[in-house]
């Protein structure tokens, strides 16, 4: 090969030649052409390539170490359907390059063989990992890279140095995923610039390496990982790059496949150079590739194609090298299952929408991956610069109506307006389709909001209110809107979008007032004999679920309301039926007492008449059968604690009292025998009423007070079979002096007591005392009394 113009002329005829004659194979059909470019006029160079052409070879050139003449090599390339690179000399002196020169060319001599290797490609390696590795102070670099499934051996691990005689490497260990360790290092392909480390990478998983350096190395390193896949099929990720085929506008795409599904979610960045004209500097960028299938300028999303357009107006006019490397994105890339095998399915294309996209079937997440494509050159002119290209196209604009808030959302993917960021949008709307395609400058534009611009490939949305603007209710408008590269009022707008359609009804008129029924004359309401009344109130009444609802509660609650009060009631009554029941049986009635004076030698005689004593459930006491601690006593029906002792009087002691004294009540009379006044005989008179502190003996007393706080009740054995109780008999009123009421005495006014026929107790019923339950009572009133006194009571 000859890098000199001069003799390039010679060396293709010759190369041609020999080619045809006297060499055979693959390699006798590709010629590469290393030079630092051509002249832009080469009438010679013109003949070779038409001869290369008919003997169906192809050149591929490399442009090094830097384009000196006014064309490339890349045009010789692309006559003859080869490949063409260009590699930039990076000098440390003037006798040393930069290790960087020597590891782009022999990676774009690798790629080369790729490109036009015959055989099977799982012959061939191919590069799973790289890193450079420059003097940033530390001694110990630790890195690692994935090993992915389908590939294995032979790989390699190497790592360049720019000293063959002491590459600075103090030592280098490699960790599998099962923790093997390899750390003897190879010096056999030093010659090349190459350490290797001889291990078996053949696991799956990720491996860690650890180099040690020594501090001040003037050059960096670089480590590169080198792996074969298992068969030609092998689905494995691989990546390649292509150019559009004109400058002005300049586009890249980049496919990314695992086997033959495309590979979703990667990181396809490119890193663009281009060296000063005086070599004072390097001119660097950085932007990434997208996959969104707006249309401009990727067509479909999901297939696995990235794509972005490219302006050299930062840059300016000059040589451009792309070099793109290809990543898992932190975990993120996914593809298709590489097992399934689908038919063919249509397109889905959005209505009202341009571009397109690939349906996704099932998908799983890929390994880490990284791959490094090799590098393109590209040249622009001053016209480029200059004159770009219109571009940036909405195609993927959509409508959503919001009529509850009379709005529409219009959403699309931010534009990328030739290598740039949108600036500021216009949106705009008419009343035909023809207006706002062929007239959009003339279309109304939408002046109460603006889109905020974001990055290209970001999703944007913009939401237009038509209560800014009611007129425009309840009318078909067509949207577009198109994006600008700058902010300036003269700025070059970029094309228009597809156009949309908006539809946003009226709110809902309000609900009309409740109807008011007119009178109408009484034959109109009523209907005739014949006819029924409902079928004409249910054409009157609006009968619906709002009205027969609330009409159903109010009646279910009412009736609630009334249960409660009925029970409530009949409760309240229960009570009374009782007490009454009870009263029933022995009603109150006037008690009428008959007492029938006798002589004071003869016993007198009372009777009581009093209707519960007629009862035939009750047995007439006797005296045969009553105790002789019974004394019976009339209570006051009015206030039982009102008590009136029985006893008989004699005709002296009726002759001091009054002949009659009255009673209010009319319950009770005294009636006195032989008073001088009063001829009737046998009257009782209602006495002053006697506390019982005052009338009771000691043993009344105690009999009472027993009786109260008696832990047996208060009513006798014999009483047990009754259907009612009744509490013992009171005390009596004294029938002795007041004087010795505790000792033995004489009566002398009123005589002892006698025995009664009928008994009589409060509310008119007789209960006779038990002495069983009251035993105290007989040892206090027996004949042998004994003496007490009071505190003892």
């Amino acid at each position: 090969l000859f890098s000199v113009l001069e003799h390039l002329y010679g060396f293709l005829d010759s190369t041609a030649e020999t080619g045809r004659e006297k060499m055979g194979g693959p390699a006798a059909s590709i010629i590469v052409v290393i030079a630092p470019g051509t002249s832009e006029h080469a009438p010679e160079l013109d003949m070779v390539i038409e001869e290369v052409s008919d003997a169906n070879m192809k050149l591929a050139t490399i442009t090094y170490p830097a384009q000196l003449r006014a064309r490339p090599l890349d045009w010789l390339a692309n006559a003859t359907g080869g490949a063409a690179y260009t590699v930039n000399e990076s000098r440390y002196n003037m006798a040393t390059s930069f290790l960087s020169t020597y590891f782009k060319l022999t990676n774009v001599m690798w790629n080369m063989m790729e490109t036009y290797y015959q055989g099977d490609v799982a012959d061939l390696p191919i590069e799973i990992h790289r890193r450079e590795l420059l003097d940033d102070g530390r001694n110990s670099v630790t890195g690692s890279f994935v090993l992915e499934e389908w590939l294995g051996e032979p790989a390699k691990f190497f790592i360049f140095t720019h000293n063959t005689e002491n590459p600075l490497i103090r030592g280098v260990s490699l960790v599998s995923p099962s923790h093997r360790v390899f750390s003897t290092r190879s010096d056999s392909l030093m010659s090349l610039k190459l350490l290797s480390l001889p291990a078996n990478i053949n696991e799956t998983g990720t491996w860690t390496y650890n180099i040690e350096r020594f501090s001040g190395s003037p050059q960096p390193h670089y480590v590169q990982v080198m792996a074969t896949p298992w068969t030609r099929t092998a689905p494995i990720v691989r990546a390649r790059l292509w150019t559009s085929e004109t400058n002005n506008p300049f586009i890249l795409y980049t496919e990314v496949k695992r086997g033959d599904w495309p590979v979703l979610g990667a990181r396809v960045e490119v890193t663009v150079t281009r060296p000063e004209t005086n070599g004072s500097g390097i001119h660097r960028e950085k932007f990434e590739l997208l996959d969104t299938g707006s249309g401009d300028p990727d067509l479909m999303k999901g297939d696995g194609i990235y794509s972005r357009y490219f302006s050299p107006s930062v840059g300016g006019p000059g040589v451009y090298t792309f070099e793109v490397s290809v990543t898992d994105n932190g975990n993120t890339a996914y593809s298709w299952q590489h097992e399934m095998r689908q038919p063919g399915r249509n397109l889905e294309l959005s209505p009202n929408c341009c571009g397109s996209f690939m349906p996704t079937p099932s998908v799983e997440p890929l390994s880490p991956f990284q791959r490094v494509l090799p590098p393109i050159t590209v040249s622009f002119n001053k016209d480029v610069v200059m004159n770009p290209a219109v571009v940036g196209r909405v195609g993927d604009l959509k409508a959503e109506i919001l009529p509850a808030e009379l709005k529409a959302r219009l959403s699309w993917t931010a534009p990328d307006m030739g290598g740039t960021s949108v600036t500021r949008y216009e949106v705009k709307y008419a009343l035909t389709i023809g207006e706002i395609l062929d007239s959009f400058d003339s279309a109304t534009a939408w002046t109460h909001a603006t889109p905020f611009p974001l990055a290209p490939g970001s999703e944007t949305s913009f939401t237009i209110d038509l209560t800014r603007n009611p007129s425009l209710l309840d009318q078909t408008l067509f949207v577009a809107v198109r994006g600008f590269k700058d902010q300036s009022p003269d700025a070059i707008p970029g094309p228009v979008s597809n156009w949309v359609r908006v539809l946003v009804p009226s709110p809902p008129p309000p609900p009309p007032p409740a109807p008011t029924y007119p009178s109408s004359p009484t034959e109109d309401i009523w209907p005739q004999p014949d006819e029924s009344v409902i079928p004409r109130i249910a054409d009157r009444l609006d009968f619906n679920l709002e009205l027969i609802l609330p009409v159903i509660i109010g009646v279910i609650v009412l009736a609630l309301c009334l249960t409660i009060y009925c029970y409530l009631c009949i409760i309240r009554r229960k009570k009374p039926e009782k007490s009454s029941q009870s009263n029933s049986q022995h009603p109150e009635k006037p008690l009428n007492v008959s007492i029938v004076p006798t002589t004071p030698t003869s016993n007198a005689n009372i009777s009581i008449s009093t209707p519960i004593m007629n009862s035939p459930t009750r047995s007439e006491p006797d005296a045969r059968t009553m105790s002789p601690q019974f004394e019976p006593c009339l209570i006051d029906p009015d206030d039982p604690k009102k008590r009136y002792s029985m006893a008989q009087y004699n005709d002296t002691h009726m002759m001091t009292r009054e002949g009659v004294v009255p009673n209010s009540n009319g319950h009770l009379s005294v009636i006195s025998a032989n008073h001088a006044n009063h001829h009737q005989n046998g009257t009782l008179v209602r006495g002053r009423t006697l506390s019982p502190y005052q009338s009771w003996t000691a043993s009344q007393l105690l009999h009472e007070h027993e009786r109260r706080h008696s832990p047996y009740g208060q009513v006798g054995e014999e009483y047990l079979q009754q259907e009612q109780q009744y509490a013992p008999p009171v005390p009596p009123l004294p029938a002795y002096n007041q004087q010795d009421i505790y000792g033995n005495h004489q009566q002398q006014t009123v005589p002892p007591p006698g025995q009664f026929i009928n008994g009589y107790h409060r509310n008119g019923n007789l209960m006779l005392f038990n002495p069983s339950l009251q035993g105290s009572l007989s040892s206090v009133s027996s004949g042998d009394r004994k003496k007490r006194n009071v505190t003892m009571v």
